[in-house]
C-alpha cells in the first residue's frame, strides 16, 4: 500500500517534461560560435536531476525515521536507505557524462573520454562538488546497514545532509560574490524537501509495517508531524529569500516564466501546508486510538505526494531556467500566470475554509454571472499589464488583486449548491480567454507565449475547475468516531 503511495512521485515527470517543452529547452538549437547539445542530453539531463532529488529525498527520510525517530533503530527502513542511497549514486555518476555533454556540446560517446572527465573532476568547482558527492553517498550507502543507535543514525544523516545541500553550492547561485545568501538558502531549501518528502513515505511505510505497534506508530508519527512542521518552516523561509534574491518584485513573478514557476510552487506549498494541517488533525491525533486512523493517514499521504511529486517536477524545471533580468512596462502577463491567480489560489482558499458567511449568501444563489467576471477579470487583468498606462510593479499588483478577488468569489459561487452550471461556463469560456490574451499580441507582432505554453496554461486551468467539481462532491475522510459506552441497567 505504501510503495502506491510513492508512485505520486511520478507525477513530477510528465510536468517537468511538459514545461521544459515549452520553454523549448528540450530541442536542439543552434548558435553561431556554439555547440550544439544534443536531443539526448537535453531529456536525459533533467530526468536524471529528477531521480537524483527522488532518492535523497527517500534516502534523507528511511535514515530520519528509521534512525532517530523511531523507539528503536527499523532494520528495514535503513536497509530502504541503503538501497536508495545507491540510486542516488548511481544518479551522480550518470550526471558525471552528461555534463560534459551539456557543456561542450558533445555526444554520449564522446563525453566518457577519461582526459575530459578527468578535467571536469578536478579543475571545475561543479567536477569537485560532484566528486564530494559521490563521496558522501558512498559512504550513506556503506554505513546505512550500521546503524545501531541514535548516534551512528545522527552520523549517517549528517553525511546525507550535506551531500543533499552540495548541489546548491554548484548550481545557479554559486559560491560567488553576493550569492553567499542564495547559496545557504537553496542549501536549506534542498535539505527541507527532502526531510520533508522522503520523510512523510517513510513514516508511511513504517506506521504499516506488520506487527507494528499502536504505540510504537503514534509516536513516530507525532514526532514526524514536528518535525515536518519545522521543515515547512524552513521550506517557505528559505525559498521566499532565494526567490527575493532573484526576481525584483511582483511584476516579474507574473510576467516571466522563471517567476511562474514560483508562484506555481508557492500554491502548490499551501495546498501541501492545509493537507497537512487536515492529517494532523484527522489521523495524527488518533494513530494509536481509533481503527480508522491509519486508512486516512494513507489517504491524506496520497494526495500529498502527488502534490510534492509535482513540486519537485517544476523544482527541477527550474533549475533549468535562467532567472530574468527585471520586468519593464509593456510585459505581458504570462497565461500560466492568470490561471494560478484567477482559479488555483482561490481552489486553494476555498478548501482551507475560507468562506464567509455574507459573501457565500451572495454568490451561491446566482453562481454564473461570477464564472462570467473570473473570465473577463482575466483579460481585463492582461489589458492592465501589457497597456504600460502605469508602472509594471503598481500594475502587477493591481492585476493580481482583481484575478484573486474574481476567482475567490467564483469558486465560492461553484462549491454552491448551484455551482456545475458555474464550472461548466467556466470551462467553456476559459479557453478561448487565454487564446485571445496570447494571440490579441500576436496580431499585433509581439508574440509573447508560444502555443504550447498557452496550452499548458489552458489544461491547468481546467483541471482547477474538475478540482472544483471534485471539491462539491466530496467531503473531507474522518475517522471513525468511537461509539458511545453502554450502560446495562439492572
Amino acid at each position: 500500500m505504501t510503495r502506491r503511495v510513492a508512485l505520486g512521485l511520478l507525477a513530477g515527470v510528465p510536468i517537468l517534461l511538459l514545461v521544459l517543452a515549452t520553454l523549448d529547452a528540450l530541442r536542439e538549437t543552434g548558435i553561431p560560435g556554439l555547440p550544439v547539445v544534443p536531443w539526448q542530453t537535453l531529456w536525459a539531463l533533467p530526468l536524471d536531476r529528477w531521480i537524483r532529488d527522488i532518492a535523497a529525498a527517500l534516502t534523507l527520510g528511511c535514515v530520519v525515521v528509521g534512525g532517530l525517530l523511531a523507539p528503536r533503530p527499523d532494520a528495514r527502513l535503513l536497509r530502504a536507505a541503503s538501497l536508495c542511497a545507491v540510486v542516488w549514486l548511481v544518479a551522480l555518476a550518470c550526471q558525471i557524462p552528461l555534463t560534459v555533454s551539456e557543456l561542450l556540446g558533445r555526444p554520449w560517446a564522446d563525453s566518457l573520454d577519461p582526459v575530459i572527465v578527468a578535467s571536469l573532476l578536478t579543475q571545475t568547482q561543479l567536477g569537485q562538488f560532484l566528486v564530494v558527492q559521490i563521496v558522501l553517498v558512498g559512504f550513506v550507502v556503506i554505513l546505512g546497514w550500521a546503524v545501531l543507535g541514535r548516534v551512528t543514525g545522527a552520523v549517517v544523516l549528517a553525511l546525507a545532509l550535506a551531500a543533499a545541500m552540495l548541489p546548491a553550492l554548484s548550481g545557479h547561485s554559486g559560491l560567488h560574490s553576493g550569492h553567499t545568501a542564495a547559496s545557504i538558502s537553496l542549501a536549506i531549501h534542498l535539505a527541507s524537501v527532502g526531510v520533508w518528502v522522503g520523510g512523510l513515505i517513510a513514516v508511511c511505510a513504517y506506521v504499516m509495517s506488520p506487527g507494528r505497534t499502536p504505540t510504537d506508530a503514534g509516536v513516530t508519527l507525532r514526532r514526524f508531524s514536528v518535525l515536518a512542521l519545522v521543515c515547512v518552516l524552513l521550506l517557505a523561509e528559505s525559498g521566499l529569500l532565494n526567490a527575493s534574491l532573484r526576481v525584483d518584485g511582483i511584476a516579474t513573478l507574473i510576467t516571466t516564466p522563471y517567476g511562474t514557476l514560483i508562484l506555481a510552487k508557492s500554491v502548490l506549498l499551501c495546498a501541501l501546508v492545509i493537507l497537512g494541517w487536515r492529517q494532523r488533525r484527522y489521523a495524527v491525533s488518533g494513530i494509536d486510538t481509533e481503527p480508522g486512523a491509519r486508512a486516512v493517514l494513507l489517504r491524506f499521504a496520497a494526495f500529498e505526494v502527488v502534490l510534492m511529486g509535482l513540486a519537485i517536477g517544476l523544482a527541477v524545471a527550474l533549475s533549468r531556467t535562467a532567472p530574468p533580468t527585471g520586468a519593464i512596462a509593456g510585459d505581458r502577463i504570462t497565461t500560466a500566470s492568470l490561471t494560478l491567480l484567477a482559479l488555483a489560489l482561490p481552489l486553494v482558499l476555498v478548501w482551507a475554509g475560507a468562506r464567509p458567511a455574507p459573501l457565500v449568501r451572495i454568490t451561491e444563489a446566482y453562481p454564473e454571472p461570477f464564472a462570467v467576471t473570473v473570465v473577463v477579470a482575466a483579460i481585463v487583468a492582461s489589458i492592465i499589464v501589457a497597456a504600460g498606462a502605469v508602472p509594471i510593479g503598481l500594475a502587477t499588483l493591481v492585476a493580481g488583486v482583481i484575478l484573486v478577488l474574481a476567482g475567490w468569489a467564483f469558486a465560492l459561487a461553484a462549491t454552491g449548491p448551484r455551482g456545475v452550471p458555474a464550472i461548466l461556463l467556466a470551462m467553456v469560456l476559459w479557453i478561448p480567454a487565454l487564446w485571445w490574451t496570447a494571440l490579441s499580441w500576436t496580431a499585433l507582432g509581439d508574440p509573447a507565449e508560444t502555443p504550447l505554453q498557452v496550452g499548458l496554461a489552458i489544461l491547468a486551468g481546467e483541471g482547477c475547475l474538475a478540482l472544483l467539481l471534485l471539491l462539491r462532491e466530496r467531503r473531507l475522510p474522518r475517522t471513525a468516531e468511537p461509539a458511545p459506552a453502554t450502560v446495562s441497567v439492572p
